[in-house]
């Protein structure tokens, strides 16, 4: 190819590229389109079929049953059957995955956005209650600023807490709290079991972020929910929980 040709392919290149139309915004209009019954009276056939196809498939797993509740259980504070759980499960769960075992677990009571049946437990039911896709934290924390979760934890009255923990609150404030037994020790390191949302300091665990060591696990809450319900279910057992004064207010 000759230079002249070379250089009347790159003219025309030019002259394609700036002979290009540009678009600018001139005029905007909105208006307010209420989506409600009425878009029933016209349905698009191809697409209520595709929708029906994935919505079979999504019932279909999620009403499958993977395990048995033995009893209704709510959430709320100071402590709660759901909360308590909770608590219990991702504790055990730090037990197994931590090199000597998790200190305590901690989760916010509105981690939970529905309340477990009594009876046969679907996946769905374990979707609507653990919403959230939080995931499961290991973090170090020192004595001192454990000690400000638990301050933070009785000015609202009581969230989620292992069964290992004993924590009385009067007049919003800490009376006592111990950990096995043990008051905590303000210099000791902790191994705490937590979700992402309250690592990053939210809800008032603000110490949280002091933490000298943080590891997200990237599992969800709800994984794990699901896991610790399928071996319940292996094992010929039912999922229970129990009111055990593990918080208690004297107000």
């Amino acid at each position: 190819m000759n230079l002249r040709k070379l250089l009347y392919l790159f003219t025309l290149g030019l002259l394609l590229v700036s002979c290009k139309p540009s678009y600018t915004i001139t005029h905007i209009q909105d208006s307010v389109v209420r989506i409600d019954s009425t878009f029933d009276a016209y349905p698009h056939p191809q697409m209520h079929q595709l929708v029906q196809k994935y919505k079979t498939l999504l019932d279909k797993e999620m009403n499958q049953v993977i395990g048995t509740s033995a009893q209704f259980m709510d959430y709320g504070i100071p402590e709660s059957l759901l909360t308590n759980f909770t608590s219990d499960v991702m504790k055990a769960y730090g037990d197994e995955h931590l090199p000597g075992g998790a200190d305590i677990a901690v989760m916010n009571v509105h981690g939970h956005r529905a309340t477990m049946p009594k009876g046969g437990i679907t996946i769905g039911n374990l979707y609507e209650i653990y919403s959230f896709d939080n995931t499961i934290v290991f973090l170090d924390l020192k004595g001192s600023d454990l000690n400000d979760i638990f301050r933070a934890y009785a000015g609202m009255g009581g969230a989620g807490i292992s069964s290992n923990v004993k924590l009385v609150i009067e007049n919003k404030k800490v009376k006592s709290v111990s950990i096995d037994g043990k008051p905590i020790d303000e210099n000791k390191i902790y191994h705490i079991v937590t979700l992402d949302y309250l690592a990053d300091g939210n809800n008032g665990m603000s110490a949280f972020k002091n933490a000298v060591k943080l590891t997200d696990t990237g599992i969800t809450l709800r994984d794990i929910i699901i896991d610790f319900v399928r071996e319940q279910t292996r094992q010929g057992k039912e999922i229970t929980s129990k009111l055990d004064g593990r918080i208690t207010l004297l107000n």
